[in-house]
């Protein structure tokens, strides 16, 4: 039986998730440590978890298997990158959190290859719940059809973007080319469309942050639709729910010989008995639930399959360097259109409780 591979969490911000991936034991995947500057929440968070606290990477014991970089990368005005090679050169196995950029990304491929390690980028919301069915969605709606989605849309902003990215090239299939061309500038969004042999995507990119806290206030994360001639595969929002829509078609529905509930439990009435929208992945979850076990049990399906990279064993196509290379050059290309965003001093959005349907209902 193989030992469980020693797994270190770089930052405890963001990183908290990571840790939180291992609240349960694993049997391949142990907990050892935590990388940070001493604050007192990685403090409290390293006595919580039993694990010691490192400040500095010479301070890691020699028996570290994989690191997790939870810290910005250099392109979006982080130190992570130099971490990430401070760990490499270790011979330290690498997962960083996205975004990461082509020179980046390249730069570290290079560097993990000389030293006999791997190197993986960790676009996260693929690997949730959510991610994952609308991939294997949209994967199976095209096997059925042979056809990959003609149309669809998406809504995302700048912090964002990498991750529905890498959701999309996942559920188009590697195959699939996109051009990016600018459409035009709207009061809040760019309008960009992502042209394939197979069809366009419109992607609406949030044009504006605030540099003070560059994390908050998107108005949606990921808000994904692919639509297939039989119907649309949608994604609401990062943890679901995902549905299914089938186009609305009635055989002999011109014909006025019988009325619906005449032919309700006959063949021809058939599609009166389907569901309007099936529920692929549902979500009901609170906000908490995203960072104490949705989020968390991506992150372990992430290092499961990083584990098999090391192993040498076939990995899911979205943990490929083709595929995480397609995804850095896409995300510097629209960037690049969109040019810089605007910076603006935002207030947090007044929270609002949605009535539930009944009373809605109710008032109508």
């Amino acid at each position: 039986m193989n030992k469980p591979k020693k797994v270190v969490i770089a930052g405890t911000k963001f990183g908290e998730l990571y840790l939180n991936a291992f609240i349960e034991p694993h049997p391949d995947l142990a907990l050892a440590g935590i990388i940070s500057q001493g604050s007192q929440r990685s403090q409290t968070l390293a006595n919580a978890f039993g694990v010691p606290l490192f400040q500095d990477v010479s301070e890691l014991p020699l028996d570290i298997d994989i690191a997790c970089v939870v810290i910005r990368a250099s392109s979006i005005g982080g130190a992570g990158n130099l971490l990430v090679e401070d760990l490499l050169q270790r011979k330290i196995h690498v997962i960083q959190e996205h975004p990461v950029s082509v020179n980046e990304l390249n730069r570290h491929q290079s560097l993990a290859q000389q030293h006999g390690v791997h190197y993986r980028i960790n676009s996260f919301y693929a690997s949730s719940a959510a991610g994952k069915t609308l991939i294997a969605g949209a994967q199976h709606l095209s096997s059925q059809t042979r056809k990959d989605a003609s149309y669809g849309n998406l809504t995302t902003s700048r912090q964002l973007l990498y991750s529905t990215l890498d959701l999309l090239l996942q559920s188009l299939g590697e195959s699939t080319k996109l051009q990016p061309t600018l459409l035009g500038k709207q009061k809040q969004f760019d309008i960009i469309n992502l042209h394939s042999a197979q069809g366009d995507y419109l992607l609406q990119l949030q044009n504006y942050l605030d540099p003070r806290d560059p994390d908050m206030h998107s108005l949606a994360m990921h808000r994904i639709m692919l639509g297939w001639n039989n119907g649309y595969l949608a994604l609401a929002d990062s943890y679901g729910p995902v549905t299914w829509t089938p186009v609305l078609h009635a055989d002999n529905h011109q014909s006025d010989s019988h009325s619906l509930y005449q032919i309700v439990s006959k063949p021809e009435g058939h599609y009166l008995n389907q569901r309007t929208t099936q529920t692929l992945c549902d979500n009901q979850s609170q906000v908490k639930d995203t960072f104490e076990s949705l989020g968390p049990d991506g992150v372990l399906f992430t290092l499961e399959q990083f584990s098999r990279v090391i192993d040498g064993q076939a990995c899911e196509a979205g943990f490929t360097l083709a595929h995480q290379l397609n995804v850095a050059q896409l995300w510097e290309h629209i960037l690049a259109l969109s040019g810089q965003p605007q910076e603006q001093a935002i207030s947090p959005a007044i929270r609002i409780k949605m009535p539930l349907a009944e009373p809605i209902r109710g008032q109508v």
